[in-house]
């Protein structure tokens, strides 16, 4: 899988669709992208439009799951 920005999708919902995708929690989320929960909270409630590559980090965490 190559990173692709085109495909970028800003939704809160994709974000939480991939990161319910993974099994794993909020924090466990956080810590495998060395960022605080808090960031997930805050890109979850659209509070914070969360970066593309966030969004290629965990579609390929979801790929190796």
């Amino acid at each position: 899988m190559k990173p692709d920005a085109s495909q970028y999708d800003p939704r809160p919902e994709y974000v939480a669709e991939l990161i319910e995708s993974t099994g794993l929690t909020q924090p466990a989320i956080g810590a495998l992208l060395g960022v605080d929960e808090r960031a997930v909270r805050y890109w979850l409630s659209g509070e914070r439009q969360f970066p593309y590559t966030v969004q290629f980090a965990l579609e390929c965490l979801v790929l190796q799951m």
